[in-house]
């Protein structure tokens, strides 16, 4: 790519630009300009508009009107102490302290009470460039009370349905991936170190003061990768005790009825039930406890709770075996003609476990089953805050967050059938955080700040007896189809953030530091319970199958001549099995993996008043990300690719660290006239792999194993046949030597080969066949690391009364994106795609490798757009409106990195997954014109 073939010299133009700024800060002395936005409201509350806000300090007198919404703003402030007043409905108020002003934009609310007025914004923070906060999360129509649909209202904003890898909603931004979406609350990080997406994004929306949000262009102080950039402003308390209390239901009784809710004996219903309850309160004020500490002026507490109560009747529509083909009728091997199938005593359990039909008419004709499954998803989130101004100079802020999520059902189909078949999505997130800001002088201020994360997505089955029955081509829905699959994670974001703002005539400078440490646990195996899969390829008979007419019968070890007679006899295709060496975790502790990785980050930037009309901002990051390790070393991965390849145990490095991570920013900001601006800007970011889609380092072979047998000619499956972890053989390296002698992981030395093919002449020995099924290895490719992403921006706004229109052309390219790649194909393969696999002359396997899944960076991404907005208040009083319009053009080469809900590297795809390719520079390709428009008012 260009970028690639240009980047020694972006980044040597990059280190020289911002070396010579910021040379020039020192000895240019022109006054910088600051901005102030703010809200006023009155003690219930209610915003206030038509009211004049007076500024007097630093040698200038300002005034604004707040408008329909009680905004108002600031602009071209010299940096200093003002006094602040406010003239409302005939009175004047004073606001008792002198408010700071520096170079920065920065958000204040203002409540007039019995006392006077307030200052309720507590620790100010930096603004910046996207315009959300232009409306209140509470008075907009969402469907729930989710402040996350706000996104969706800013320009080049999509949800990514391909990218999402949990039930928290993730955004492509910019034609990003959504786990390029970051997320901050108060300035700690949200987003979720192990999936993605934003943590706590059901926060009472009483409760959030504003938003802050990045796109197109983002400064120095943001990276880890982010295409967006979002930040949540909480409320704090003010001089007086405030708060609210809502409560919102929705009841199904008032729902049209959907074409497929039909009144069935399991569901007599009109229509499945829908009941939908949002609960909660708010409560701030100043910290006053009777005869012992008195916080009017200096210690404000707030703090919030909502409840999420929905128990949703989804309509399931699926196919069943009918009462005649559970008594061994086959009607569909032979038309005409039918086979009459000896059923199996195990299947005959199951089959009687299966719901019979119930509507005929329905898509699967006979089969078809329609019922009712009910799908509940419960929410209590919590939040406390705390704001205390120390002295005149130096304030503290800590706040916590609690939020328990349980559900909803992922498989609904499956718990129509037995309710113990559910998978059900399950988090508990917490964050917590301190923020210390000393202003100095009103040119220098700094702030300290220390979050911790933590979120536990998972998906627990509790069915851990009955095995999967799948059915590759379709022909009922699978029974128990989780088969007591174990998919958590335990992550935990440690981050603390340094930075320092100073102001030098025309210049405003910040700088600061970054640490990340990210402290996780993963489990997962796929189908622990045993798989069995019917259809997708030949069965064989284990019995005498005699047919009606005597013209097809079948005889034992013949070919099966459907996907039915196979079920009902119990020959399977093939068995699976997610299982461990007894000396490590089975069961729902199955494929343990402690996961490290830290990140550390210093930058710099410098808002430049070139003069009146010109704006230099320009600025440089440099990130370090450590590759993911694992505290236990349960790690492995291919060495190499080549004809010779071999696979390790404790692979060291498990992939390459880059030092490279220098990241340039510029943007040049243009006032043609009073109400007209242009600006252009562009910078680099790099991407880091993302902890649970990328990392097929863990929970692999030999930690979780897959063995797999496939039906052959002579070697039929019998449906019940099991692989126990007792069984399983121990590892060895090439020379004979065991690799787990103590059976401590941390006692293998880095890069021990594995004895691949004589594990699998060992498994296949348990097996009745001995057929060599080859294991299915995943691992990182050794070159593979961070990407990169470059963003580029140029457009214009202009202010027309009241409300403000901009066009802008943003563009943004991803290299080295990651992507899985099948370098040995797929199951069942021949020899010319597989070349890592050994073939007798039959083409019968007898050794090699198996699929072989590789994360590799060798995606790409591209995206061009052009972004229209047009948002503020109609003059006189009119009603607010936010408007855009969205043209883009995107490209990712490869749609998605992984399949279902995630993976931490075991399995990285089902035994069922049909393969993209078997080469590693190609992949599946998503390519999407959008045009999107949305509108409030």
């Amino acid at each position: 790519m260009i970028f690639q073939k240009h980047w020694s010299f972006l980044k040597a133009a990059g280190l020289f630009v911002f070396t010579l700024r910021l040379f020039a800060g020192s000895v240019l002395a022109q006054q910088a300009a600051g901005v102030v936005q703010g809200t006023l409201q009155n003690a219930s509350g209610a915003s206030l508009a038509g009211a004049v806000v007076h500024l007097s300090g630093a040698g200038s007198e300002a005034r604004a009107t707040t408008n329909s919404e009680g905004r108002f703003q600031f602009s071209g402030l010299a940096a200093g102490q003002y006094q602040l007043s406010v003239d409302a409905s005939g009175h004047a108020f004073e606001l008792s302290r002198p408010l700071d002003v520096n170079a920065e934009t920065q958000f204040i609310a203002l409540t007039i009470t019995e006392q006077g007025l307030a200052l309720s914004a507590g620790p100010q923070e930096q603004a910046v460039n996207e315009k959300l906060t232009s409306q209140k999360a509470n008075e907009l129509p969402l469907n729930k009370r989710d402040f996350s649909q706000l996104l969706l209202m800013a320009a080049g904003t999509m949800t990514d349905a391909n990218g999402a890898t949990n039930f928290t909603q993730q955004f492509a931004i910019n034609g990003q991936r959504g786990v390029e979406a970051v997320f901050a609350m108060d300035g700690a990080d949200i987003s979720d170190p192990e999936m993605g997406g934003s943590t706590f994004s059901n926060f009472n929306v009483d409760a959030v003061q504003g938003f802050q949000s990045n796109a197109g262009w983002m400064p120095a102080q943001i990276g880890q990768g982010a295409a967006g950039f979002t930040n949540i402003l909480t409320r704090s308390g003010s001089s007086g005790f405030h708060g609210s209390f809502f409560e919102f239901l929705r009841n199904s009784a008032l729902d049209a009825r959907n074409y497929f809710d039909h009144a069935t004996p399991e569901t007599p219903g009109r229509i499945p039930p829908f009941r939908r309850n949002e609960f909660g309160f708010t409560n701030g004020g100043p910290v006053v406890l009777p005869h012992l500490y008195d916080g009017r002026e200096k210690t404000f507490y707030f703090g919030q709770y909502q409840g999420f109560r929905q128990v949703l009747g989804t309509t399931q529509v699926f196919p069943v075996p009918t009462s005649e083909e559970r008594k061994g009728y086959d009607r569909t091997a032979y038309p005409g003609d039918i086979l009459l199938v000896p059923v199996d005593t195990s299947i005959a359990a199951i089959l009687a476990r299966y719901p019979l039909p119930n509507l005929p008419t329905g898509s699967y004709g006979v089969h078809t089953y329609a019922a009712s499954s009910k799908v509940d998803t419960d929410a209590d989130q919590f939040s406390i805050r705390l704001d205390h101004k120390l002295s005149s100079k130096n304030q503290f802020f800590a706040r916590f967050n609690f939020n328990n999520i349980t559900g909803p059902t992922t498989n609904p189909d499956q718990t129509a059938i037995d309710p113990s078949f559910g998978v059900t999505y399950i988090d508990r997130q917490r964050n917590v955080a301190f923020t210390f800001t000393r202003t100095q002088s009103p040119d220098f201020s700094m702030q300290t700040e220390f979050s911790i994360t933590r979120s536990t997505p998972g998906f627990p089955t509790p069915n851990r007896t009955d095995p999967a029955t799948k059915f590759n081509d379709a022909l009922f829905e699978g029974f128990n189809t989780a088969g007591g699959s174990v998919m958590s994670a335990f992550g935990n974001l440690f981050q603390l953030q340094q930075g320092f703002s100073i102001n030098k005539g025309p210049h405003t400078i910040s700088a600061g530091g970054e640490v990340r440490l990210n402290r996780d646990t993963t489990y997962f195996g796929t189908s622990p319970n045993g798989e069995y899969d019917f259809g997708g390829g030949t069965s064989y008979a284990l019995t005498e199958i005699p047919s009606q007419s005597g013209m097809h019968n079948i005889r034992a070890g013949d070919p099966l001549p459907d996907t039915l007679s196979s079920f009902l006899s119990g020959s399977p295709f093939v068995y699976i099995v997610a299982i461990a060496p007894p000396y490590f975790s089975n069961g729902p502790h199955i494929g343990p993996a402690a996961i490290n990785r830290n990140m550390g980050a210093v930058y710099a930037q410098d808002t430049w008043k070139i003069s009146d009309k010109w704006v230099l901002d320009y600025g440089l990051r440099w990130e370090i990300y450590t590759p993911i390790s694992e505290r236990a070393r349960r790690t492995s991965s291919f060495l190499n690719f080549s004809p010779d390849q071999q696979f390790a145990i404790n692979p060291q490095p498990g992939y390459k660290t880059n030092f490279d991570g220098f990241m340039p920013r510029v943007q040049l900001t243009w006032k043609a006239t009073d109400k007209l601006r242009v600006h252009a800007g562009g910078g680099l970011t790099v991407v880091p792999p993302n902890i649970w889609q990328d990392n097929f380092l863990t929970g692999s072979t030999p930690f979780v194993v897959y063995p797999h047998l496939t039906a052959a000619k002579g070697a039929p499956i019998q449906y019940g046949f099991q692989i126990t972890p007792a069984q399983l053989p121990g590892v060895y390296t090439p020379g004979g030597a065991n690799i787990f002698p103590s059976h401590k992981t941390k006692d293998v030395p880095p890069n021990t080969v594995m004895d691949v093919e004589r594990y699998q002449n060992d498994v296949a020995a348990l097996t009745p066949s001995k057929v060599v099924s080859p294991l299915n290895l995943s691992a990182i490719d050794p070159k593979f690391g961070n990407a990169w992403l470059h963003w580029w921006t140029a457009g214009v706004e202009r202010d027309i009364g009241k409300l403000t229109a901009d066009v802008n052309y943003v563009g943004t390219a991803a290299a080295h994106l990651p992507r899985i790649s099948f370098p040995n194909a797929y199951p069942g393969a021949g020899p010319e795609f597989a070349p890592h696999t050994k073939f007798d002359s039959s083409g019968n396997i007898i050794g090699g490798f198996g699929v072989e899944n590789v994360i590799t960076g060798t995606a790409h991404s591209t995206y061009h757009a052009l972004q229209t907005s047009l948002s503020g208040t109609f003059p006189h009083g009119g009603p607010g409106v936010q408007a855009s319009y969205t043209w883009s053009k995107s490209l990712d080469d490869t749609s998605l990195v992984i399949g279902g809900t995630g993976n931490t590297g075991a399995q990285a795809l089902p035994f069922s997954q049909n393969p993209y390719d078997t080469h590693p520079e190609k992949g599946p390709s998503n390519f999407d014109v959008t045009h999107a428009f949305t509108i409030s008012a």
